[in-house]
């Protein structure tokens, strides 16, 4: 069992053969909407590959909501998330938030930090998870309305650091993926702002390797047992 595995205690109690619970919560990059043209986005795809692995003991809630920011991720926690008892949250935002520009970056640190208390006080661990880069070069109107964006990424790092709070850095995964190439960032997105199955399949992989969720390829009739 990895180190990462031992860390949150949704995979730990998977690993022991026990049911566990996951939240994922978000704007419209975590919805499953049609962006994905029929296709999983990470969650789904997440949600698969627990299940392969640890067969029906896992369970996941996708709880994204198209054009959310930590304002109103913060209102709808306990509604959403919290009463569900989960063993984990996964938490994904930044990217509208940004549209308020630098000047609100204090309160969406502030969003961030009573986000991640709320979840732990509840008795639930928390992942972070930074979101798809975005391509400036393109000049459309939904891109430039989310200048500050690199800006609220860093600062979401801040924060993650401040509250010790595991940060899957997807953001920085993508840049390495891309390396700066256009053609590439756009051969993963469904338009300027959401991914498409590309991309959630870029994103899911980081998630992955971050949580040391293994590939599996579980024989036909082993699978979905309990």
């Amino acid at each position: 069992m990895s180190k990462a595995i031992k860390a949150f205690k949704a995979l730990e109690k998977l690993a022991n053969g026990e049911h566990a619970l996951t939240v994922c919560i978000g704007d419209s990059i975590t919805e499953q909407n049609y962006h994905l043209h029929g296709r999983l986005n990470y969650v789904g795809q997440l949600t698969e590959r627990l299940m392969e692995v640890y067969y029906r003991k896992s369970r996941v809630i996708n709880a994204g909501t198209s054009s959310d920011t930590t304002w109103g991720v913060l209102e709808r926690l306990e509604r959403d998330a919290l009463r569900f008892q989960p063993d984990l949250v996964i938490v994904m935002l930044g990217i509208n938030d940004s549209m308020q520009g630098e000047e609100r970056i204090p309160e969406f640190k502030s969003n961030l930090e009573s986000i991640i208390r709320n979840i732990k006080e509840s008795g639930s661990d928390v992942l972070l998870l930074t979101q798809n880069m975005l391509d400036f070069n393109i000049n459309e109107a939904a891109v430039v309305m989310r200048a500050s964006y690199p800006v609220y990424i860093h600062a979401l790092r801040e924060v993650a650091a401040a509250e010790e709070a595991p940060l899957c850095d997807i953001y920085q995964k993508w840049g390495e993926y891309v390396g700066g190439n256009s053609n590439m960032h756009l051969m993963l997105m469904n338009d300027s702002i959401h991914p498409n199955e590309r991309g959630h399949a870029l994103m899911v992989q980081a998630v992955y390797d971050y949580l040391g969720i293994p590939e599996l390829v579980v024989p036909h009739n082993e699978r979905f047992k309990n």
